[in-house]
C-alpha cells in the first residue's frame, strides 16, 4: 500500500485553498493561496491537479477512470502518487458542497458532462488518460511545507519507547479554521484509543496559527507536546516513560482511589506571570466526587480564557465530553489575572490506583 498519511494535512490545506471565498477561485488564485502559505511548488502543483481528479472519482463512482496521467516525460501512475492517494481517501468523507466545488474543476468532469449531454450513460463511460502539457515538478524530500501532525505524534511516542502496534491506536486530524487575510489557522484533534480508557477514544484539540502552514500546524503540535502528550504517555501508554514531565498525586473518589497524572499548565495570550490553577483544579476534583467513575482511565481537561476579568471561554471536559458541573465551578471562580487577556489550559488523566 502506498504511504499517504504524510500528506493528510497537505490535502486539508489544498481543500481550504479551493473552497476559500464565495466564488470558485481560478487556478492561479489556488496556487497563490498555497504557495503564499509556504506550500512548496512540487506539492502545490500536485494538490492543484490531483484534488479535482480525486473528487471527480468520489462524485461519479460509476465511471471507469484510468489510473494514469500522460506527460511529455512519460506516464504518471496515480495509485503510486502519495498525494493523489491521500486526496482520494479524503474525498470519500467530503460533504456535498465540498465535492461539488472541487470536482467540477476537473477536466475529467467536463468530459463526462459533455458525454452525458450526447446521450451516454455513466456506467458505459471509460475515460482515456488525461494529458498534461508539462511534466510534474520533481518530488522533493520532506513534507513540502505542510507537516503531518500524525507523523509528529508517532515520532513523540517512538521517542518515549511506546510501541505503535497492538491495541493502541492514534490519529491526528487537521481542521482548517477561518482566519484573517495573510494568516492560516489549523485545529488539530489528537486522539488515542486504548483498552484501559473509559471511552473508546480520548481526544485533545489544539489550535495554531501563522503566516504559513508550518507555523500554524507546528504551533498546534507544540502545544500538544507541552500540555497533553506526557500525561497520555506516562499515565496510559507507558507508565514511567516521561519522568519529570508530569505531576502525580493520589485522588480519593467514592468509586475507589485514582492517581492524577497531570501535565504542564499552559498559559496563553499573555506574557505576564499567571498563578497556578491548582486551587481551581482542587475544587473541580471535589465536585467530581459526585460523578460516577468506572475503574478505567479518565481524561480531565480545563480551558479558560478571560478578558479584563470577564470569562470568555469555559471548557471543562471529562473523557473528552463537556462536563457542565465542572463548568459551573469555573463560572463561579475568579480570573487568573484582573485585566488584559489570559487563557489557561491544563490536562490530566485519572488512573485507577491500588488500595494500599
Amino acid at each position: 500500500m502506498i504511504e499517504s498519511m504524510g500528506f493528510d494535512a497537505a490535502v486539508e490545506a489544498g481543500i481550504a485553498a479551493f473552497c476559500a471565498g464565495e466564488e470558485p477561485p481560478r487556478d492561479e488564485e489556488v496556487w497563490e493561496r498555497l504557495t503564499g502559505a509556504g506550500v512548496e511548488p512540487w506539492l502545490a502543483e500536485r494538490l492543484l491537479i490531483f484534488l479535482p481528479m480525486a473528487y471527480t472519482r468520489r462524485l461519479l463512482p460509476e465511471v471507469s477512470f484510468p489510473d494514469g496521467l500522460l506527460t511529455p516525460g512519460g506516464r504518471v501512475t496515480l495509485s503510486a502518487e502519495p498525494v493523489f492517494v491521500a486526496a482520494l481517501g479524503r474525498a470519500q468523507r467530503a460533504g456535498r458542497d465540498e465535492v461539488g466545488r472541487i470536482a467540477m474543476r476537473s477536466n475529467e468532469f467536463n468530459l463526462i458532462n459533455n458525454a452525458l449531454y450526447s446521450g451516454s450513460q455513466l456506467s458505459d463511460l471509460m475515460l482515456s488518460e488525461a494529458t498534461l502539457v508539462k511534466d510534474l515538478e520533481p518530488v522533493e524530500q520532506g513534507d513540502g511545507g505542510v507537516p503531518s501532525p500524525r507523523a509528529a505524534f508517532e515520532d513523540f511516542l517512538r521517542g518515549h519507547g511506546v510501541p505503535l502496534d497492538g491495541a493502541t491506536k492514534i490519529s491526528a486530524e487537521v481542521f482548517v479554521r477561518p482566519a484573517p487575510a495573510g494568516v492560516v489557522m489549523a485545529q488539530v484533534d489528537f486522539a488515542v484509543s486504548h483498552p484501559a480508557l473509559a471511552r473508546p477514544w480520548l481526544v485533545e484539540s489544539f489550535a495554531g496559527y501563522g503566516t504559513t502552514w508550518r507555523e500554524a500546524i507546528g504551533g498546534a503540535v507544540s502545544k500538544f507536546r507541552l500540555g497533553a502528550l506526557h500525561p497520555i504517555v506516562d499515565g496510559l501508554l507507558r507508565p514511567g516513560a516521561a519522568p519529570g514531565q508530569v505531576e502525580r498525586e493520589r485522588y480519593e473518589h467514592p468509586s475507589g482511589p485514582f492517581e492524577l497524572v497531570l501535565g504542564a499548565q499552559l498559559n496563553l495570550l499573555t506574557d505576564r506571570p499567571v498563578p497556578s490553577v491548582g486551587p481551581l483544579l482542587d475544587r473541580l476534583l471535589e465536585v467530581l466526587r459526585a460523578e460516577p467513575l468506572t475503574r478505567k482511565v479518565h481524561g480531565l481537561r480545563l480551558l479558560t480564557a478571560h478578558h479584563d476579568g470577564r470569562l470568555r471561554t469555559n471548557e471543562v471536559l471529562l473523557d473528552s465530553e463537556q462536563w457542565p458541573a465542572g463548568e459551573a465551578v469555573v463560572a463561579d471562580s475568579r480570573a487568573p489575572l484582573p485585566d488584559g487577556r489570559v487563557a489557561v489550559r491544563i490536562f490530566g488523566l485519572l488512573v485507577p490506583a491500588g488500595n494500599a
